[in-house]
């Protein structure tokens, strides 16, 4: 086990530099994928990812296989050492460095999946779409909202408190993010901002928001004054 670790650690860093890819690089997907990674050092293996499934699949040259695997434990050696030692997946320690490196990049990536970014790095990811105009510089906007963070922890709710909030849109009465996300909903959208930490509190820590974190919010514009 001590050697299964030494190994992952230290060809973890030798492999951390890899290539991304389009899947149309990669064999035909059994099923239809969200995302798929690629590594030019392992020619014919590409990881296809889909969205809110506890697998993945794996592609070995021409060959497609399908990886049963818990996300949530993906910081757990022994997820890993599984698939070395099922003789059914014949995963080689090289090729699961590549694996391993694949999960890493999907379990960033697929938090984005949705979103449209703007040039700052804001991300939008609409739920409703409102008929009504977008707020305007100065403009009072109500609306309601919840936080969390990149780990799903709420922080903030003005609908756990039942009271809209209030603020002058674009005059820096808020965070960057806000500003710029809620200047782009029209009155009556419901959408998700996620919220890069250069545009949100930066290397501040702000109560239990940790320092150059990634925030994101449920907001909801309900209208203007």
């Amino acid at each position: 086990m001590k050697n299964f670790l030494f190994l992952t650690t230290v060809l973890s860093f030798f492999f951390s530099v890899s290539s991304y890819a389009q899947c149309d690089k990669c064999n035909t997907a059994s099923e239809e994928v969200d995302f798929c990674y690629t590594d030019t050092r392992f020619e014919g293996m590409c990881a296809k990812f889909i969205e809110g499934k506890s697998y993945f699949f794996v592609d070995k040259k021409k060959k497609e296989l399908r990886i049963d695997f818990d996300f949530d434990k993906s910081s757990d050696p022994l997820s890993y050492k599984k698939m070395v030692t099922d003789k059914k997946l014949k995963i080689s320690a090289l090729e699961l460095l590549f694996i391993q490196t694949a999960i890493e990049v999907w379990n960033d990536e697929k938090i984005k999946i949705g979103y449209d970014f703007l040039e700052s790095g804001l991300g939008i990811k609409m739920i409703t779409q409102g008929n009504g105009e977008k707020p305007q510089k100065g403009q009072r906007v109500i609306v309601h909202y919840t936080g969390v963070l990149e780990d799903g922890k709420k922080f903030d709710s003005s609908r756990d408190r039942n009271r809209p909030f209030e603020f002058n849109v674009g005059v820096g009465e808020v965070i960057k993010g806000w500003d710029e996300g809620v200047m782009n909903l029209p009155i009556g959208s419901r959408a998700m901002l996620m919220i890069p930490a250069d545009l949100g509190y930066g290397s501040r820590a702000i109560g239990p928001i940790p320092a150059n974190a990634t925030l994101f919010f449920d907001i909801e514009v309900i209208g203007v004054k």
